[in-house]
């Protein structure tokens, strides 16, 4: 296990460098930059601007000095919030969107495990088609088509619920049921589809011929084991969820991740859209070997494939 991790690590790390060398060159290729505006500066103005953020040297030049402050743990300044450094904006931001992706996520692999669970024991088609419907409904669906609905529903028609910010426990309720409906659907569809294939499993028949209840023979035996492939997916879904969605956080106003990447990238603010991205290729690494170590754990032949 020891070795798999490490080698989930350093395959990660190096991904990582080469996302960020990536986008660190299609940034500057981009037409137009961040100190373009309607209004053309004097051109002493704009050397100088060019000469403080280092954007007069070569190409090349450029990209050692930003590697070099990565290195040092400096993500540069921001180049339209000048009074903060990209490093505050992207520790403020990640704390939001962790805080309501973490509630996301649990609100879907719950009621997704849950309602699937259910829809791989029962016997009714009625019940089972309608529960189907549901889950297919919400892989299908965009978070922002989602999002809105339940704005228009509960917000402008029904003013139960605030429409948008963070700034009360029930201002979270909004975007944490749209956020959730990514999981929720990962969730029930596997979960469904696993449970159903255990209910005919040698072992289970036996459990049941020996005379166990069905309510334990379905959480000790079937369950159980229908929760393995779960974990599989919840690496990227978490990444995903927790490092925040774009929609998601512009729709609600939310200030995370999500919301300064498409300010940053319309901005052209180099430095934050840069530093945004290393953050999502930490979680992405971060929770694919969380991801593999409880997958391992819970499946022995993991554990041997990787002594092997």
């Amino acid at each position: 296990m020891p070795s798999l991790i490490l080698r989930r690590l350093l395959t990660g790390l190096v991904t990582l460098f080469v996302v960020i060398s990536l986008t660190f060159l299609l940034l500057r290729l981009m037409p137009g930059g961040p100190f373009d505006q309607d209004r053309k500066l004097p051109p002493a103005i704009q050397a100088n601007i060019e000469a403080r953020y280092h954007l007069n040297e070569p190409l090349w030049k450029q990209y050692g000095i930003y590697i070099s402050g990565i290195l040092r743990g400096d993500l540069g300044p921001s180049f339209k919030y000048k009074s903060r450094s990209v490093s505050d904006i992207v520790g403020e931001a990640t704390l939001t969107s962790t805080k309501l992706g973490l509630m996301a996520l649990a609100v879907g692999i719950m009621l997704g495990t849950l309602l699937g669970t259910l829809a791989g024991l029962t016997t009714s088609r009625f019940w089972d088609g309608l529960l189907t419907l549901a889950g297919v409904a919400s892989i299908s669906t965009p978070l922002f088509i989602f999002g809105g609905f339940l704005v228009l529903i509960f917000s402008l028609s029904l003013g139960w619920l605030p429409a948008a910010t963070l700034e009360s426990p029930r201002h979270f309720l909004l975007p944490v049921l749209t956020l959730s409906l990514t999981p929720f659907a990962y969730a029930f569809l596997l979960v469904r589809t696993t449970v159903r294939e255990m209910r005919s499993q040698q072992y289970v028949l036996i459990k049941r011929s020996q005379g166990l209840a069905e309510s334990t023979i379905a959480v000790r035996h079937i369950l159980r084991n229908s929760l393995i492939p779960l974990v599989s997916i919840l690496g990227p879904v978490a990444a995903a969820i927790i490092t925040g969605s774009f929609a998601v956080e512009y729709i609600f106003a939310i200030p995370g991740l999500g919301k300064h990447f498409v300010t940053a990238v319309s901005n052209r603010d180099y430095t934050l859209v840069m530093g945004i991205t290393i953050i999502y290729g930490l979680a992405l690494i971060l929770f694919n070997t969380l991801t593999d170590i409880v997958y391992g754990l819970l499946d022995p032949r993991l554990r041997e494939e990787a002594k092997r």
